[in-house]
């Protein structure tokens, strides 16, 4: 038997329906400009939202209010989702791009626009992560590579020329990196953090240069996980705790502040598994599970029940979460049990709903059992 939900609303009517909410199996999310990429527990890769620049990979340029399988290959084992261009790893490895290509961030050596995901390179990757208009990656020997627009040196290769290959950054092994708005953070196997490219608003996490064409070391302590919002820096220390800088208009860094950051900052005293950095709104799960939200907050993209923006972590949920990601003005997240959610801005069908209104509270999305 097939049951439709009809739910009244302020906005207007809801039509959800519920069998499309069952056998929840997604196991990662990546958000970004008003998109969405996620990986089911199978293996297939799936898109939805806006698809202007071909950056879900379907051979459309269509945007999509529903989970559109981008790949029933069922040998993905990572995405990500940049400005307007998207990359993943497969389960042998293998590195892909497709979507936007104008400044070679797509690595394959042109710099023409790629509808499909078309392979990069066959070595064996182990991260990776999509800028504004550059991208960084990670080998399984721990090497650094980054390609695409370098303006700023957000490349790191000591240069401001543009890449459309991989190119090798230094010597060091690296085990976390994530690529900003025209500027590059990451984390070597020893803990330290370095920085590299724009920092005209401290999200480098230092006020001693503008912008570097290097990484350079940010003080002494030891991370484990780093995400980079539009100009401003989350991370996570070794010990747990939650630390940001940069840019901070909207108060997403959660210092209880609007004020810019050069240095990182502590944020409260509780212990953090996960930390996600959106264009002005953050999220973060503690490692008790909660997921927490705050900073810009106009589609709603915080998930408070508000659209009032907030320059403190409020708690959204009790749930047990496993990862979540932050959009331009919209929020994805997975629980523990692999259902999938969604929350704030929903003009291009970024949430998933098939439906294009917004949600200011963490909502169930279709899962597995999307029809097309």
């Amino acid at each position: 038997m097939k049951f439709i939900c009809i739910v009244l609303a302020f906005a207007g009517i809801y039509v959800i329906d519920v069998n499309a909410q069952i056998n929840a199996c997604w196991k990662l999310i990546s958000v970004k400009n008003y998109y969405s990429l996620g990986i089911q527990n199978n293996g297939t890769l799936w898109g939805w939202g806006k698809n202007d620049k071909r950056q879900l990979g379907d051979g459309s340029d269509q945007n999509k209010s529903l989970p559109a399988e981008v790949d029933p290959s069922k040998k993905w084992k990572s995405v990500y989702s940049g400005y307007n261009h998207s990359l993943g790893i497969k389960s042998d490895g293998s590195l892909w791009g497709w979507g936007l290509n104008e400044n070679g961030q797509l690595g394959n050596g042109t710099n023409f626009t790629k509808i499909y995901p078309v392979q990069i390179d066959h070595s064996n990757w182990k991260s990776v992560s999509a800028g504004e208009y550059h991208s960084l990656a990670i080998k399984e020997n721990g090497t650094l590579w980054a390609w695409g627009s370098n303006e700023e040196g957000q490349l790191g290769d000591g240069t401001t020329d543009d890449k459309n290959k991989p190119i090798k950054i230094g010597n060091a092994r690296w085990k976390f990196i994530t690529a900003g708005f025209n500027y590059s953070m990451g984390i070597q196997e020893d803990g330290t953090l370095w920085g590299w490219g724009n920092n005209e608003d401290g999200q480098l996490g230092s006020d001693q240069f503008k912008y570097s064409t290097i990484p350079v070391r940010i003080g002494y302590s030891k991370w484990k996980y780093i995400t980079s919002g539009f100009d401003y820096t989350l991370g996570i220390q070794a010990d747990g705790s939650l630390w940001a800088w940069g840019y901070n208009e909207f108060g997403q860094l959660g210092d209880k502040s609007n004020r810019d950051k050069d240095f990182p900052v502590r944020i409260g005293h509780s212990k953090w598994k996960m930390v996600a950095a959106g264009e002005y709104h953050s999220l973060g799960i503690q490692e008790d599970g909660s997921l927490w939200g705050w900073g810009k907050n106009n589609s709603g993209q915080v998930g408070d029940g508000t659209q009032v923006n907030k320059n403190l972590p409020v708690l959204l949920d009790h749930s047990q979460w496993k990862t979540v990601s932050a959009g331009f003005e919209h929020s994805i997240g997975i629980k523990e049990d692999g259902s999938l959610w969604g929350w704030g801005r929903n003009d291009y069908g970024e949430l998933g709903f098939g439906i294009e209104f917004s949600r200011n509270i963490p909502t169930q999305i279709s899962t597995c059992a999307v029809k097309h």
